[in-house]
């Protein structure tokens, strides 16, 4: 039975509140997958629960900084505290005086319109945990949107009260946005912007493009600097795609290409793509030059193949990524291709 069958609108309201606060404690301490999974359905099952989330948000991020004004934290020694002839005795008031405290704060941000807590929330943040991620990362944004990281990929995000925006330096990303048709989407990757509003995509930095991968849901993607409005001619309209569930382009960096090309792919190709993400590379009659350029973008160890000639040997395995040791291992055995460790950061290919 539903429960919008049983229950008043007064009862309903401070329910959703209520589960929306428990999901913002929850992502501020311990967040798994299933509770990532969780999350979103609850999301999906009502159109007010995004917007109780979102109140729950504001209302906890001004709490941290409310904190920050407790008597117990200011540099200076209030001495009337520490004197007991000057403590005055207890108002008679029935409410304790810092409810009047924080009630003149929350006044005052009324009259401010809280600009500088907007301001400052929207500041551009680090995602990655250090420089830079050092291995598969999965982060849950403040919208209950989930980016995962791989190695070596640098990401910032600047989440303001009309827009939501990852700035992607380097690597690779792939994101599940949460539904906000107020607030869209944009992943900015070096001069490429992809815009959604609730979706499941993968952007991909290379040396020389930036591939884009859909695979649920449809985003557009389009030059960072382009302007439908002072479009010239139909031609440059071909510089903006729609791409839906299964679709990818690859926009070249630097070069005279006239329109971004639309491919879709097979399923095998579309798990193929994304194996990263599973933290186990499977690879069926695969070159040794692919699979080498997998694990090198992977790992800080890196393999090199001294002889050009072994480059096109076909290989079928599967293995993890971090287990590069483990596949060097296992070259003898499969083929005719040996390896030789050089320090530590280097393992050179060879043949036998």
């Amino acid at each position: 039975m539903s429960r919008g069958n049983t229950e008043s609108n007064d009862t309903r309201r401070a329910r959703i509140n209520a589960e929306a606060a428990d999901w913002v404690i929850k992502q501020s301490y311990d967040f798994s997958p299933e509770d990532q999974d969780a999350f979103f359905e609850w999301l999906a099952a009502d159109p007010d629960h995004a917007d109780a989330y979102q109140q729950r948000q504001e209302t906890w991020k001004q709490l941290d900084i409310l904190a920050d004004w407790r008597p117990e934290h200011s540099l200076k020694t209030n001495r009337d505290l520490l004197d007991g002839d000057k403590v005055k005795k207890p108002s008679q008031s029935k409410f304790p005086a810092w409810v009047f405290a924080t009630a003149a704060v929350i006044a005052l941000g009324c009259l401010l319109g809280i600009t500088v807590l907007s301001d400052a929330f929207s500041e551009p943040t680090k995602l990655s945990s250090g420089e830079f991620a050092l291995g598969y990362e999965r982060h849950v944004l403040e919208d209950g949107s989930v980016v995962e990281l791989n190695l070596g990929t640098q990401a910032t995000v600047d989440f303001s009260k009309d827009r939501r925006l990852i700035s992607l330096q380097s690597g690779e990303a792939y994101f599940t946005i949460a539904k906000d048709p107020q607030r869209p989407f944009t992943v900015m990757a070096n001069g490429v912007s992809v815009q959604a509003v609730g979706t499941i995509f993968n952007v991909q930095i290379r040396d020389d493009s930036v591939g884009v991968l859909v695979t649920e849901g449809r985003v557009r993607v389009q030059p960072e600097d382009y302007d439908q409005s002072l479009a010239q001619d139909a031609s440059e309209t071909a510089f903006v795609q729609e791409l839906s569930a299964g679709q990818q382009t690859v926009f070249e960096i630097g070069t005279d290409q006239c329109c971004l090309e639309v491919s879709t792919l097979s399923d095998l190709e579309l798990e193929h793509e994304l194996t990263w993400l599973k933290q186990v590379i499977y690879f069926d009659a695969a070159p040794l030059s692919d699979i080498v350029f997998e694990f090198n973008r992977r790992n800080y160890r890196k393999l090199v193949i001294e002889d050009p000639t072994i480059e096109d040997t076909e290989l079928t395995v599967t293995i993890r990524p971090q287990n590069i040791d483990d596949f060097v291992e296992l070259l003898p055995a499969i083929s005719d291709i040996q390896a030789e460790r050089m320090g530590e950061s280097v393992i050179i290919l060879r043949s036998k």
